[in-house]
């Protein structure tokens, strides 16, 4: 309920010349709506010029805010990388909106944009070691494209593996250069990234669910350690590093990623049923109603109902408006209706012992208060289920969960994370 959120999402498309031929920054603009789950804080597209230079556009807010044009205002083009982004490193400004370009003034030939989706756990100590003069950000996504702009190497593939031991965490990235689309991801596999094709043309992305969107064939998921170069002749692969195991980041299963989408050739909308079975096998309760936290709760509860045979209802409602700045209810409002994200359909609390399932409880803070408003509604008994273990600890590689201290079940007992939201019982 209390949103985890994830770093970024990227997508980058390469048209062939002798290909069906597709406007790449329409493509762009709907294959960024799709990932828009992965960060709205701000948006932005670098499409690539003929004469070596690359043209762009960032801006605060959504895709369709910052691209009402559906990216026609950008230069025709065959090639170019979208981005959009929820900060989990540096501040929320437009200066950290991506791709990141470098290379535009005269003493370099070719223009860089690079889009970057994870956290490297040495950001800092690369950009200290850079000419500070030359970062307008305070970003790691900037720090990867001026290594690769000052790397040795006449070519961006040579200069993308001589940076490649240096970039330590996590990190799924498409860069523009050269007239080319490239693609690496992080030995481990932190963050996903795949590969699709629209006829003869070629796409990456961060989830499948934008080349569904696009029409277009799951092809394959960039592989950990894997350097990809699209060009003219097509999709030419090499792994830099095979570790002994992929280290894929659990909530991407279970909250970040669109519940259409498939990640390691599972898709997301089952694994996310499937925990919902599991928590009813492991916390087993007698109850009249089954209650997702909407939206992303819903398939695990579907999976709690089914494997447990309670029946399965819908008793909070998300509010569609309840991003509206100009609503500022009284305090007493606001603890009722759970600071208007959600609305209560009392028939189905009066009286009933409720089963609320969850895939994540973080500060436990809005649980608390939606749990306060059910008993107002008249719930008789209220039993708490996460699809998810226990946030204990903070993250490093591109989530941004809260410091260690902010986390309700940091130094808590599961016993005392249930009383300190209030619930009869709670299950992980």
């Amino acid at each position: 309920m209390e949103r985890l959120h994830d770093a970024c999402g990227i997508v980058g498309i390469f048209a062939r010349v002798s290909g069906e031929s597709i406007d790449v920054r329409r493509y762009l603009t709907l294959a960024l709506t799709s990932l828009q789950h992965r960060g709205q804080e701000s948006a932005g597209m670098a499409v690539y010029l003929s004469d070596g230079r690359i043209a762009s556009r960032v801006g605060m807010g959504k895709v369709r805010e910052v691209f009402p044009d559906t990216g026609t205002g950008l230069p025709d083009t065959h090639c170019g990388i979208g981005h959009v982004r929820y900060s989990t490193t540096g501040s929320s400004c437009v200066e950290n909106a991506g791709p990141f370009v470098v290379g535009t003034d005269p003493n370099h030939y070719e223009a860089i944009a690079v889009a970057h989706n994870g956290n490297l756990v040495n950001g800092p100590a690369l950009r200290a070691q850079l000419p500070q003069e030359l970062l307008i950000s305070t970003t790691d996504s900037e720090a990867i494209a001026l290594l690769l702009l000052h790397a040795g190497g006449p070519s961006l593939r040579e200069r993308m593996i001589s940076i490649f031991p240096q970039l330590r965490g996590a990190y799924s990235l498409v860069i523009l250069a050269e007239g080319k689309l490239f693609a690496m991801r992080d030995p481990w596999g932190m963050r996903p990234l795949c590969l699709g094709r629209i006829g003869e043309n070629w796409i990456i992305a961060s989830e499948s669910c934008a080349l569904d969107r696009l029409g277009a064939s799951f092809v394959r998921e960039v592989e950990p350690g894997e350097l990809i170069t699209i060009d003219e002749q097509g999709v030419h692969s090499e792994i830099l590093i095979r570790m002994p195991r992929q280290a894929l980041c659990v909530f991407e299963y279970i909250y970040f990623s669109d519940a259409t989408s498939r990640l390691n050739d599972r898709y997301v909308y089952p694994v996310r049923e499937a925990l919902g079975r599991e928590l009813a096998r492991e916390h087993p309760i007698e109850a009249d109603l089954v209650v997702p936290v909407p939206d992303s709760s819903i398939p695990a509860a579907l999976g709690y109902a089914e494997a447990s045979g309670i029946t399965y209802g819908h008793a909070i409602i998300k509010n569609r408006y309840s991003d509206r700045t100009f609503i500022k209810p009284d305090q007493r409002l606001r603890q009722l209706e759970v600071d208007l994200k959600f609305n209560l359909v009392r028939p189905k609390i009066e009286g009933a012992r409720l089963v609320i399932v969850d895939d994540s409880i973080v500060r436990g803070n809005t649980m608390k208060r939606l749990v306060a408003a059910l008993r107002h509604y008249g719930a008789k008994e209220i039993h708490l289920r996460s699809s998810s273990p226990p946030l204990r600890h903070p993250c490093h590689f591109g989530i941004d969960i809260p410091q260690e201290v902010e986390l309700v079940a940091a130094g808590r007992s599961v016993q005392e994370v249930a009383d300190y939201i209030g619930v009869d019982s709670l299950g992980y």
